[in-house]
């Protein structure tokens, strides 16, 4: 491949990447943003902890929403991490599956539901097992595994779901910040300082 050519691709695909995050930006259901944003900040209120997890790429992205959320002062983990803490039917769940049938995520939902937990699911499967379960079910627009060899996209395999779910959830920090009044000198004295 010669360097236009890569070159060409290169931007085709960043193109497609901000694409889709337009395309979420203008389908999101902000009613369902708001009501995610209400039960973050009443978990916050009440002293209690916001759980994220996911499995593969999704695990990430929840690896870095929990850490935002420490970054904004609210108690938060990613399950299976050395330090999860112990949860309680008071505490919230963020579950993201872009099929929302993956099989570690489906099992910690299912045992959330049976401590009677609060679950939220970010899915591009709004009829999934996990999404049956689910208090809220926010849709984002990607291509989960499930539809990974069957819709041709530039982006490899999950990436779309991923992106976008990642930028909706710092999107979510920002008017979390400006809810819970942070500065960005109150991050710096939350962010880690001996990495």
């Amino acid at each position: 491949m010669k360097f236009e050519e890569r070159k060409k691709r290169f931007l085709d695909i960043l193109m497609e990447i901000a694409e889709i995050i337009n395309k979420n930006s203008n389908i999101i259901n902000f009613e369902k943003i708001n009501n995610l944003i209400d039960l973050i900040v009443k978990t916050y209120g009440d002293n209690r902890m916001v759980f994220l997890y996911g499995a593969g790429r999704s695990g990430f992205i929840g690896r870095c929403f929990a850490q935002r959320l420490m970054h904004l002062g609210i108690k938060s983990c990613f399950i299976s991490d050395a330090v999860t803490h112990r949860y309680n039917h008071k505490d919230l769940l963020i579950i993201i599956s872009g099929s929302g049938e993956t099989t570690s995520p489906l099992a910690i939902a299912e045992k959330a539901k049976d401590m009677g937990g609060k679950l939220v699911l970010f899915t591009s499967n709004p009829y999934s097992n996990i999404a049956k379960l689910s208090d809220l079910i926010i849709q984002i627009e990607g291509k989960s595994k499930e539809k990974a060899i069957t819709e041709e996209t530039l982006a490899p395999y999950t990436t779309l779901f991923d992106i976008s779910t990642l930028a909706i959830l710092d999107t979510i920090g920002g008017v979390l910040m400006t809810i819970l009044g942070v500065s960005e000198a109150d991050i710096d004295k939350r962010h880690a300082s001996i990495e």
